[in-house]
């Protein structure tokens, strides 16, 4: 049951897919994000071939046994930025190359990855006595990490914040800042409404939606319309004293399983 020691095995565990709509939900929640999925993208028609491509850019970059499609997929992916610009609702224009815009999505990645680690696990191991520099130096290596998912992405490495107290203060000067806009909202409804989707994943929706909710930032939940109130809190904490209780025992073949046939796409 012990928890993952950095990002390779965090990125292996299936509970960090619980992250993965509250990180959309932000991404698109940042204007120019927001407008160049709107205008250049219909994921919300099939959120499972946009959280496929997602997990394929994360493993490609983070794990080892993905390595050798690391080039192949950030080729995907600067072909599919491209065309990524133009101008949104308000006359603001926008593009994928924008290096802030490629910070955000990277932050989102990382936040949310870190938010399910939390919930499972707790904080990073508390430092005992002599061993608080290689404490602190696990959490701040697995954060450094995932730097690399900016730079796949085209975003300058010297943008990453430079340690985890830089990324907290970047953070919430930028969840403040935030401007949700009509756009993200139609795309959040879209998303949850899943009307092309597979059956099985539309029965899934309602599940998605409550823990994507929780996680997200309270000020950003509320601009998109997601509903949340007392009885919620007290639902997220009993579904994840459950998921502690219950995730962290299960076989690590099981909890892997969905990065091994992601992995496994990469290499066929």
């Amino acid at each position: 049951m012990t928890a993952p020691s950095g990002t390779e095995d965090l990125a292996r565990e299936a509970v960090v897919l619980a992250g993965a709509g509250a990180a959309i939900l932000l991404q698109v929640s940042h204007p120019s994000v927001g407008a160049g999925v709107a205008q250049h993208s219909d994921f919300a028609s099939d959120p499972l071939k946009r959280l496929r491509h997602t997990l394929q850019f994360v493993y490609a970059a983070v794990l080892p046994e993905a390595g050798a499609a690391r080039e192949r997929v950030a080729g995907w992916v600067g072909a599919a930025h491209a065309p990524v610009q133009g101008t949104d609702a308000t006359g603001r224009s926008y593009s994928a190359a924008d290096p802030q815009a490629q910070l955000w999505v990277t932050a989102t990645l990382y936040w949310a990855a870190e938010q399910a680690r939390w919930r499972i696990w707790g904080e990073w191991p508390a430092a005992v006595a002599g061993d608080s520099a290689e404490a602190a130096g696990e959490a701040e290596a697995a954060y450094r990490d995932y730097a690399v998912l900016g730079t796949l992405l085209g975003m300058p490495a010297d943008l990453w914040p430079e340690d985890r107290a830089a990324f907290a203060r970047y953070w919430d000067a930028a969840v403040v800042s935030l401007e949700v806009t009509d756009e993200a909202r139609e795309i959040c409804r879209e998303l949850f409404a899943a009307a092309a989707a597979p059956w099985w994943l539309r029965r899934l929706m309602p599940l998605v939606r409550f823990v994507s909710a929780g996680m997200l930032p309270a000020r950003v939940r509320s601009q998109l319309g997601l509903d949340w109130d007392g009885a919620d809190s007290r639902r997220e904490d009993a579904l994840w004293g459950v998921l502690r209780a219950v995730y962290p025992r299960l076989p690590l073949r099981w909890r892997q399983l969905p990065a091994r046939l992601v992995v496994r796409s990469l290499q066929a």
